[in-house]
């Protein structure tokens, strides 16, 4: 009678190291999976490092080119700076020669001026007049003092718009100063007012109010700004 000896737990350890000698085989394809994606990952990063440095490159290129346009631009706006300030001394010493040789607003013309706006109900009596010297931006100009009497203030106020609205003086700076009423006495039984008034010549130039001039009779002023003009020194 034979024996069957069957060993299950001989077999069942001999699984169990077939199981453990296969384990490595895994552990080898995660490294080679893992090398693969470094080095994949590596050349992603070299790649994009290439890309970048290249860009960089191109940049940095743009970036020099950009400076040595702004050096030209900023060169260039330094000699016009200089080219406008030579121009304004030219201008500022053309005007100064105009001012000398046309001279300043005859004193005839703007009294002449004056007492064609003075209303019959208005007085002058006095006028004093202080010289401003020339500037290189205009004319030489003076101020002007008015004093007298006016029958009422209305007619020191038209006396006064009629004074602004004249071409030879400076609208601005016509005001005025003083007004005071002069009661009536028994020789003259009707009020005064007593004002005075503080104006300017114009800041235009001749050639700008040159009508006017014509129109006042300045002929010797009118005269030398024709010549002027004509000879291409002003417009």
């Amino acid at each position: 009678m034979y024996t069957l000896d069957i060993n299950f737990l001989s077999d069942r350890v001999e699984a169990q190291a077939q199981a453990v000698e296969r384990q490595p085989i895994a552990d080898s394809q995660f490294l080679v999976y893992g090398s693969v994606v470094a080095l994949v990952s590596l050349a992603l990063v070299g790649g994009a490092f290439l890309f970048l440095n290249a860009a960089n490159e191109g940049v940095q290129q743009e970036l020099s080119a950009l400076t040595a346009k702004e050096a030209a631009l900023n060169s260039r706006i330094a000699a016009l700076k200089g080219q406008e300030t030579q121009l304004q001394a030219i201008q500022a010493r053309t005007a100064e020669l105009v001012n000398l040789f046309v001279g300043n607003l005859p004193v005839s013309a703007i009294a002449d001026d004056i007492r064609k706006r003075t209303p019959i109900t208005v007085q002058v009596d006095s006028i004093i007049q202080a010289s401003v010297a020339a500037t290189a931006q205009g004319s030489a100009s003076s101020t002007i003092t008015l004093g007298g009497k006016a029958t009422n203030y209305n007619e020191l106020n038209d006396f006064l718009l009629l004074l602004k609205a004249s071409p030879l003086l400076e609208d601005t700076e016509t005001k005025l100063v003083s007004s005071t009423l002069q009661q009536g006495t028994t020789d003259k039984n009707f009020n005064l007012v007593n004002f005075q008034i503080l104006t300017a010549t114009t800041k235009k130039s001749p050639a700008e109010i040159l009508p006017a001039l014509q129109k006042i009779g300045a002929d010797g002023l009118v005269t030398r700004v024709n010549l002027l003009k004509q000879q291409g020194v002003i417009k």
